[in-house]
């Protein structure tokens, strides 16, 4: 016994020597058998006989002899396949682990998920899956079918865990019910995520029309009535569409201007006791609608904003057809960005100036294992170099040198052949990675967000950054005995919400049906709806 002791001791300090000598640089991804390995601790087999783990708890490769994981996810419409990805190539040969992947076209896949677990033929990773919070309680708070992360996390990913410490909320915001963590979602802390929509305005228009930006809502409207009867763009016809909504549920996150707050990216307003209320049915929103409804009447709102037509909606922001408008990201029309600047908020009856689309810098459920992944400590190895800075930085632009550069600030910018791809920016993009679509697993800051967010865009964050709620409140997971009924009710809720209020605005309803409709909403379980949120929140206290 003796004997056996001094060896493993001598064995534990060599391995401990050898984990001190060849550290990689910081800020460098890891080259595979270049980067220090730190062998896992010698274990003894039942049969006395000593095993060395193929895990590696720190550096590359991940594991010394190569594993094969079977991946399921939604593959943007942009991307490459993900086996010819280099991002993903690259980390095949830094990591030695082989992914297996089975990529579903958007079109389809909310079904194809469903279907895939009611067959319970599952895969050892989800990948890019957008596992909401009702599903993260059916598959894995209910049927166990998603593996509980909490200890693999705290024990192989350190990356990730120092960002729940340092922040919280995010850990809060990625916990179910139960209080156990299923899913990673990705994380944005940079100042352009903490905000969806932005708001802009045509200011080669302004000039043309001799406006200043507008500051109030009959100011604002002023604006677009000029740009509907000048002819700011100066091609002699009446083609201007002076305020874009993109589409019908856009309305929701854009009323705070009336005080209308976008807590638990929905229609609520938490209150600074943590008092949730829809206000779906309250006077302001009634108010709201009057104002787009008169906008609407007087051709200043896109006249076809209902149709929820995505492709006619860019093609009119890349033509510079919309002289005020909301979008994330520039990479639409980047043709014409410079023409439009970000716009604050717009004062309206409250006499405040606020702007409620805001984050909490979690995008929820894009990884998680199943409850038959065989390599569970090696896949969260994996996914959590993605949460530290340099992974962060790899993912979202590739290899310094062959796809982007450093400019005077010290930031990443991509190369040239790659911003100005005759196929596009974003289908170059998914070529070297996965972020056309969003919703993989990663860190990104205010060095990293440059990959989607332009100088204009950064710019037309920081004027609305100020107004942004101080307190930021996430949808959470309710408990099992809830989710049949809250299922049902959003979606019968959503869907007459929609209806209705697309009808106000467009004026086929007048506002003398304001009290048939929240006689409506009341039968349909708003105030149940509420109730049951307000009791998920109080257990996150």
């Amino acid at each position: 016994m003796k004997k056996k002791v001094a060896l493993l001791l001598c064995a534990a300090c060599c391995a401990g020597m050898l984990a001190g000598c060849g550290d990689t640089p910081a800020g460098t991804p890891a080259e595979s058998g270049q980067a220090q390995k730190e062998i896992a601790p010698a274990e003894e087999s039942a049969e006395g006989q000593e095993e060395v783990s193929n895990l590696n708890k720190e550096g590359f490769p991940i594991v010394n002899e190569k594993i094969t994981l079977t991946v399921y996810g939604q593959r943007d419409q942009n991307h490459a396949e993900w086996k010819d990805m280099w991002v993903l190539q690259k980390y095949e040969e830094m990591s030695n682990i082989h992914m297996e992947y089975q990529e579903v076209p958007a079109d389809g896949f909310a079904e194809n998920k469903q279907l895939l677990f009611a067959s319970n033929d599952l895969p050892d990773v989800f990948l890019k899956c957008g596992l909401n919070a009702n599903e993260v309680a059916t598959y894995g708070v209910t049927s166990g079918q998603l593996m509980v992360l909490d200890d693999l996390i705290a024990e192989y990913a350190p990356n990730l865990t120092k960002l729940f410490e340092e922040n919280p909320t995010l850990k809060q915001a990625t916990m179910a019910s139960d209080g156990h963590i299923y899913t990673i979602p990705a994380i944005d802390l940079s100042a352009t995520g903490k905000m969806d929509f932005k708001q802009w305005i045509n200011t080669k228009w302004l000039d043309a029309v001799g406006k200043e930006m507008p500051t109030t809502l009959e100011e604002f409207k002023e604006v677009l009535i000029a740009f509907r009867d000048e002819d700011p763009n100066g091609n002699g016809e009446h083609d201007e569409i002076p305020l874009g909504i993109r589409e019908p549920s856009s309305v929701y996150s854009l009323g705070g201007s009336f005080g209308l707050g976008h807590q638990l990216k929905d229609t609520y307003n938490v209150d600074d006791n943590g008092k949730v209320h829809n206000w779906l049915c309250d006077d302001a929103f009634k108010e709201y609608l009057m104002y787009l409804n008169d906008l609407y009447k007087e051709g200043l709102l896109w006249q076809d904003y209902y149709k929820n037509d995505r492709p006619a909606w860019r093609s009119n922001l890349a033509g510079e057809l919309y002289g005020a408008m909301y979008m994330p990201y520039s990479d639409v029309f980047l043709n014409c960005e410079m023409h439009y600047a970000g716009l604050e908020p717009l004062i309206g009856p409250t006499g405040e100036k606020f702007w409620p689309d805001a984050n909490t810098g979690v995008n929820l459920g894009c990884f998680a294992l199943s409850n038959t992944c065989a390599e569970p400590e090696a896949a969260i190895r994996w996914v959590d170099y993605f949460f530290s800075e340099e992974g962060g930085l790899f993912f979202a632009f590739g290899e310094e040198g062959t796809h982007y550069y450093r400019d005077e600030n010290g930031l990443p910018r991509f190369n040239d052949e790659i911003l100005n791809a005759e196929e596009g920016f974003m289908t170059a993009l998914g070529k070297i990675n996965m972020v056309p679509g969003g919703g993989f697993p990663c860190f990104r800051n205010d060095e990293t967000d440059g990959v989607v967010a332009s100088d204009q865009t950064k710019a037309a964050a920081a004027v609305l950054e100020p107004y942004l709620p101080k307190v930021y409140y996430a949808k959470p997971s309710v408990g099992a005995e809830d989710m049949d009924r809250v299922v049902a009710i959003e979606q019968d809720l959503n869907t007459y919400r929609d209806e209705a209020v697309t009808r106000f605005i467009i004026g086929e309803w007048d506002f003398g049906m304001w009290d048939e409709y929240c006689q409506t909403l009341e039968q349909i379980g708003i105030r149940e709806l509420e109730e049951i949120y307000q009791k998920a929140l109080d257990a996150l206290q």
